[in-house]
């Protein structure tokens, strides 16, 4: 290091959609990491500002998918201010050395007013941006005038690099995972080496508001966190950033964290924040080996003991480990189900397992008492309304009480973009929008509209007897006899399904 004895700081940005209040364990770990001796880290955080007049959750509660909760009850409130004021205010008082923006394509505009705001003032200050947008789509993240530098791998070590070579005055156009947009030219640097997911810090969560420990589950607030048990996926469905990871990284993306290592993290933060409830983050948490979910299910109900959240691939379902994870304390499991059509979801896809073998895992997670969540998607590139209707159906049979179903949006970086732009259905330069809420693809054979109304009614379909159909159809129409018949269903849906006997 060299003589100069202030500290570099850093402004980390977390371009949040609203009310989104879990504390993401990426930025948790990197701002563990960047914080050396050396360095003072700070966090503007954009949860609790109403951007788009509704939340995520708002949208699950009017498609019937969540019980309604409410924050105002616990005290927390959207910010009476305006965001982008409140940042520019946050950097002229704090006068970082670097911003980093961690961002999903979802929030990538409402992040570019952020810096651009700053950067009209303040044009000297070098911004990083990091996150799965900008690692599926640097080319369209560095042409923007105010970025200075894209993060196209784990941001990790690389952020930890730049810092200090900016801190030091050195050379940073050479850092791996790093590409560098310098005196007119941009240094394009090769993908580093993957983490040892083991050797990474707990996760700070000083940096963050004490509100955000606050998260909905199954129609109630608690103290929550969510800790990384994997990185990465082994599977390449074409919806799913792991698609390009795994071409990427030569199918060696996935990662495990070691179970005793996970289960000392889990037990720190349990201690020192009192969390109730925690959510495990791991995209295919079972297709491992058996001791690895044996040692899991023993130290976490020794050692741990909290009600958790996981999320499973059917294929790795079975008695053994349905039992495992019950005895362990699962109070609430999520597996995919994405279309209910076999040929469509094996061709388009790339999901290969068969209808039945979709329904068997079902069964056997029905037998524990966990609760069973299952995930579609509808209005995939070239589905058909008939398509959709498989997809309902199945959910018909396998008749979970929680129903999850998203409205497909085209992520950069997956086989699906690329084929709904070579369609015509979106633009090359296409930002998508909200799975909860939106739906952007232009298809000739469906509109939007009939794909937004699907998504409405699809709990309705599902959990109402077909007599209701004709009713139902009429629901989908956001006209005034639709709305009319949509408010007059849920009002039936709620108290059948949501309110307690």
């Amino acid at each position: 290091m060299s003589g100069n004895n202030r500290k570099f700081k850093v402004l980390l940005v977390h371009a949040n959609t609203s009310m989104d209040t879990l504390i993401p364990p990426a930025l948790a770990t990197l701002s563990a990491c960047l914080k050396r001796p050396w360095n003072d880290v700070k966090l503007f955080d954009t949860t609790f500002y109403n951007t788009r007049g509704f939340t995520g959750d708002d949208a699950r509660v009017r498609t019937l998918q969540v019980k309604e909760t409410n924050f105002s009850d616990l005290g927390i409130h959207f910010e009476s201010t305006d965001m982008i004021e409140d940042f520019v205010k946050v950097v002229e008082e704090y006068k970082p050395d670097l911003i980093g923006v961690s961002v999903v394509e979802v929030t990538f505009n409402m992040s570019m007013d952020l810096i651009n705001a700053v950067k009209s003032i303040k044009p000297d200050i070098k911004v990083i941006f990091g996150g799965a947008f900008p690692m599926t789509a640097p080319e369209r993240t560095i042409d923007e005038k105010n970025i200075d530098i894209v993060c196209i791998g784990e941001a990790e070590n690389a952020f930890v690099e730049l810092c200090e070579k900016l801190k030091n005055k050195q050379d940073y156009t050479k850092i791996l995972n790093l590409w560098v947009k310098k005196d007119g030219k941009v240094y394009k640097n090769k993908i580093g080496n993957l983490i040892n997911v083991d050797d990474l810090p707990y996760q700070d969560w000083e940096i963050f508001d004490k509100r955000r420990i606050y998260k909905p589950m199954s129609g109630t607030i608690g103290r929550t966190g969510c800790f990384e048990l994997t990185r990465g996926c082994v599977y390449s469905c074409t919806f799913c950033i792991n698609e390009l990871l795994n071409r990427v990284h030569n199918h060696k993306s996935y990662r495990e964290k070691s179970i005793p290592k996970f289960i000392d993290e889990v037990k720190y933060f349990k201690d020192k924040y009192k969390i109730e409830y925690v959510y495990i983050l791991a995209e295919m948490f079972l297709p491992t080996t058996k001791q690895r979910i044996r040692d899991f299910s023993r130290l976490w109900k020794e050692e741990v003991g909290l009600p958790f959240w996981c999320q499973v691939r059917v294929e790795g379902v079975d008695e053994e480990n349905a039992r495992l994870l019950e005895e362990a304390g699962c109070s609430s499991i999520t597996a995919g189900i994405e279309s209910g059509n076999e040929e469509f979801r094996k061709k388009v896809i790339h999901r290969m397992m068969s209808n039945q073998k979709l329904i068997d895992a079902f069964i056997i997670l029905k037998k524990t008492k966990m609760q069973i969540s299952g995930n579609s998607i509808i209005g995939f590139p070239g589905e058909t309304r008939e398509q959709i209707f498989d997809t309902i159906e199945i959910n018909r049979k396998i008749n979970l009480n929680n129903i999850m179903v998203h409205a497909f949006n085209p992520y950069r970086g997956t086989s699906l973009f690329d084929l709904s732009v070579e369609k015509g259905y979106i633009a090359a330069n296409h930002v998508a929008g909200d799975y909860r809420s939106d739906f952007t693809l232009n298809m000739p054979h469906i509109s939007k509209e009939e794909i937004l109304g699907l998504h409405r009614t699809f709990a309705m379909y599902v959990k109402f007897s077909k007599e209701i159909w004709p009713e139902i159809k009429i629901a989908e129409k956001f006209d005034e006899e639709g709305n009319k018949k949509f408010e007059e269903l849920s009002t039936i849906f709620k108290k059948r399904f949501f309110e307690k006997p």
